[in-house]
């Protein structure tokens, strides 16, 4: 009997925050799946619930659930109940009043435990959502605490996030007036290209599938014609649009995908066209000023 509770308090107290962690961060990203052996995930879950259980411990008299009074003494009697059975028989009251001690107790540290480890996954997946802007404003700061944020992002943020959501989402983009352009060669050597509009990822992490908006198709077969005939050709006018809203590439047939960041113009253009209609009802009505000072 005591072995099995002291294998769920082992649980709750080393596997649980460690879980807790990947399930609030699963919300936000596909988390990056390592791949452990039993041994490296437990270890793993220890070393990550060590800060939590000493917050937790420290604030145990502090809040609502607080600690119970004389909880060494009814700790002692409780597992001395569960290893002994003539133990037990002789102390059977005292027991029970001790099991709801230990209730107590363990209610205390997990609403601690495990209310900071939720508070510390929600700043997690705040700094995971607002990463780019982060990075963008760091790399105008060169002071000590800038690297010291720096290094804390790509050691603890940037290594829990599947390598290709890293790549493929607005992750990385430091404004929200940007979008993700990728050109993809297949394994057949055909180019496609256009904005990405989604993308299927495994449990593993790996890409399953990239969506293409406004898709194009690189004509490279004419283009080489026309290399060959020594014009003087341009690549942007040998890519032909391809008849569809959206265009899905599956992974396997991808070999190669390059990625940018382009700046999403068509508010500005909007602006522009604005001013450029402006100035042509202004430049209208001089031109009929003119005329009628003539």
């Amino acid at each position: 009997m005591i072995a099995l509770v002291a294998t769920f308090l082992f649980a709750a107290y080393a596997l649980g925050p460690d879980l807790l962690a990947r399930w609030m961060l699963g919300f936000v990203v596909p988390r990056k799946n390592l791949v452990l052996s039993k041994s490296e995930e437990i270890t793993r879950g220890i070393i990550w619930s060590i800060v939590p259980f000493g917050l937790a411990w420290s604030l145990r008299h502090t809040g609502l659930f607080s600690f119970p009074p004389n909880a060494k003494i009814d700790l002692q009697l409780f597992f001395s109940s569960l290893y002994s059975e003539s133990f037990f028989n002789q102390h059977r009251d005292e027991f029970f009043a001790a099991a709801g001690s230990f209730w107590q107790l363990n209610l205390c540290l997990w609403l601690r435990l495990y209310g900071i480890v939720l508070i510390a996954s929600l700043i997690f997946n705040l700094l995971i959502s607002r990463y780019g802007r982060i990075r963008k404003w760091l790399d105008k700061e060169n002071s000590w605490s800038g690297e010291t944020i720096r290094w804390l992002l790509t050691t603890f943020i940037l290594p829990r996030i599947a390598e290709w959501h890293v790549i493929l989402s607005p992750v990385l983009l430091g404004s929200k007036e940007m979008h993700i352009e990728v050109d993809v060669l297949a394994k057949n050597d055909i180019l496609y290209a256009g904005r990405l509009a989604d993308k299927v990822l495994s449990p593993t992490g790996e890409l399953q599938s990239v969506t293409l908006g406004k898709p194009r198709r690189f004509k490279r077969e004419e283009y080489l014609d026309a290399k060959k005939a020594g014009s003087n050709v341009q690549s942007d006018a040998f890519w032909k649009p391809i008849p569809s809203e959206l265009f899905v590439i599956v992974g396997s047939e991808i070999s190669t995908i390059n990625v940018r960041h382009i700046p999403s113009v068509p508010q500005f253009a909007e602006r522009y066209e604005d001013i450029a209609e402006l100035m042509h009802v202004i430049k209208l009505k001089l031109e009929k000023r003119k005329g009628e000072k003539k």
